[in-house]
C-alpha cells in the first residue's frame, strides 16, 4: 500500500501521477483521521466533499503549475469569497459580510502556483493571543502531546502542518503569531515584511500585521517560498546571535537555541549583541501599547455590540487597548523608534541576520499560558515587529521531545529569501 503523501512532492507527484479524484479522496482520508473536537478546534470553513473534488478538479487544468494539487490550509483572517471571515469569533459573522474576493496570497496558491484550498484554520479570537486557546470552538492542541497548547494565534495552521494534514498553510504574525506556533508544533514558518502580500486580511493590528506561511520542514518552507517570492539574488552574509533580549530564557534552553543558530553561520560577538539587547529594552512593553491601541480602532465601530459575546481576556486587551494615553503612546512610539532604527542599522552595518530565540521554552499546559509566559514571547517578538522586519522561525529540539525555537530576523524579502536557502541547507 502506497504510504499517503505529506510533502510538498509528494502531494504534487501523487496528483500528477493519480489525478485529481484519488487526491481528493487522499486528503478527505486524512482528515476523517482526525477526532471532531480536535477538527472543530484547529478547523473551518471546510468545504463539502462534492465542492472539494470539484477544486481538485479546477486543478488539473494547472497540473504543470509548480505546486499542482498541493492541498493548503488559510488561517481564517484570509477571505474566502463568499465565505464568512470569523477571525475565530462567532460574533462577527452576525456583523459582517461575507468578503467578495479571495485574499492575495489565497489567489497565488491557487491560480499561479497550482494549489488547492481545503479550508481555513482556526486562531485564539480576533487573533488577540499567543496561546492557541478558543473558548467558543475549543482549545487548539499540541499535535503530538495534546496536554500541551500549540501556540497562538496561527494556532491551527501550525496544528494542520505538524499533524500532516496539509504540507502548508497560510498564516499571520503581528507579533509572534507566526514564530511561536511553529516552534512549538516543531514546523518552519516565514513572517514577511510588514503589509507584504496582506494588505487584504482580517486585521488585527495595522501596521504590525504581517502575512506568511508555514510548511512542515525546511525544504518544503523554501519550496513555497521559491514558488511565491522567488529567488533570491543576494548571498546570506554574517549573522548575528543576539541571545535573550530580557525574556529571562532558561540557560539550558538558550545555549541550545546558540547552539541551533550557530549550526547555521550565526558568529557569537558578545560585545556587539550586548549593544543591540540593550537598545531593544522595552519592545515587550512598547508593543501592548501601540499594538492594542491599533486593535481598538480595527473593532471600535462594533465592540458594545459584540462585547458580551467575546473571551473576557480578548475583551480586556481592547479595552485596554482603547484606553492607551497620549502619554503613553508616544512613550511607546519613542521605543518603538529606537528599536526600529537599532535593528535596521545592525543589519546595514556587516549583518545580514540577527539571531535570537522566539520562545522561552516549549510549549505550556493547557491553562498555563500565563500572563508571564506571555510577556516572556511579547519580549523575544515585538522587537522585529515594532521594526516591521521579516523573520524566519526554525525549531530547535530539545531532550524531552518537544521543541522551542529561534528566529533569523533579516532587512528585506531577498536576505529573508537567502536565509530562507541557508536552513534548507542545514
Amino acid at each position: 500500500m502506497t504510504a499517503a503523501p505529506r510533502s510538498l512532492g509528494e502531494w504534487r507527484d501523487h496528483f500528477a501521477t493519480r489525478g485529481p479524484g484519488p487526491t481528493a479522496e487522499a486528503w478527505l482520508l486524512r482528515l476523517a483521521g482526525v477526532p471532531p473536537e480536535r477538527q472543530r478546534a484547529g478547523l473551518c470553513a471546510l468545504p463539502d466533499q462534492p465542492t472539494l473534488r470539484r477544486r481538485f478538479e479546477l486543478a488539473w487544468s494547472r497540473r504543470d503549475a509548480p505546486l499542482a494539487g498541493v492541498p493548503f490550509l488559510a488561517k481564517d483572517l484570509f477571505h474566502l469569497a463568499g465565505h464568512p471571515t470569523l477571525a475565530g469569533s462567532p460574533a462577527l459573522g452576525d456583523i459582517l459580510d461575507p468578503p467578495e474576493n479571495d485574499s492575495e496570497l489565497v489567489r497565488l496558491l491557487r491560480d499561479r502556483a497550482g494549489a488547492v484550498c481545503c479550508g481555513k484554520t482556526q486562531l485564539n479570537e480576533l487573533a488577540l493571543g499567543l496561546s492557541g486557546e478558543n473558548p467558543h470552538v475549543g482549545d487548539c492542541l499540541h499535535p503530538t502531546h495534546p496536554g500541551l497548547l500549540s501556540g497562538g494565534s496561527s494556532s491551527g495552521s501550525a496544528w494542520a502542518v505538524a499533524a500532516g494534514l496539509v504540507p502548508l498553510a497560510l498564516a499571520t504574525d503581528t507579533v509572534g503569531s507566526i514564530r511561536v506556533p511553529s516552534a512549538w508544533c516543531g514546523v518552519h514558518g516565514l513572517r514577511l515584511p510588514a503589509g507584504l502580500l496582506g494588505a487584504d486580511v482580517f486585521p488585527l493590528s495595522p501596521g504590525f500585521d504581517s502575512a506568511g506561511w508555514i510548511a512542515r520542514d525546511a525544504a518544503d518552507l523554501a519550496e513555497a517560498t521559491l514558488t511565491l517570492l522567488g529567488k533570491a539574488t543576494h548571498r546570506l552574509g554574517r549573522g548575528l546571535w543576539l541571545g535573550d533580549p530580557g525574556a529571562d530564557v532558561p540557560a539550558d534552553i538558550l545555549r541550545l537555541q546558540q547552539r541551533e543558530a550557530l549550526r547555521l553561520g550565526a558568529e557569537d560577538s558578545p560585545a556587539e549583541a550586548a549593544d543591540l539587547r540593550a537598545a531593544l529594552a522595552g519592545a515587550g512593553q512598547a508593543y501592548p501599547v501601540l499594538g492594542g491601541s491599533a486593535a481598538a480602532r480595527v473593532h471600535a465601530p462594533w465592540l458594545a455590540t459584540i462585547a458580551d459575546r467575546l473571551e473576557p481576556a480578548v475583551l480586556a486587551r481592547l479595552l485596554a487597548g482603547a484606553a492607551r494615553t497620549p502619554a503613553e503612546i508616544a512613550e511607546a512610539e519613542t521605543t518603538r523608534a529606537r528599536v526600529n532604527a537599532s535593528l535596521r542599522a545592525a543589519l546595514r552595518s556587516g549583518w545580514d541576520w540577527v539571531a535570537l530565540p522566539c520562545t522561552a521554552g516549549p510549549a505550556v499546559p493547557r491553562g498555563g499560558h500565563t500572563e508571564a509566559v506571555r510577556r516572556r514571547l511579547l519580549a523575544l517578538n515585538a522587537p522585529s515587529s515594532l521594526a516591521g522586519l521579516p523573520a524566519l522561525a526554525r525549531p530547535v529540539p530539545l531532550p524531552d521531545g518537544l521543541t522551542a525555537g529561534i528566529q533569523l530576523v533579516t532587512a528585506d524579502v531577498d536576505r529573508l529569501l537567502a536565509a530562507v536557502a541557508r536552513s534548507a541547507e542545514a
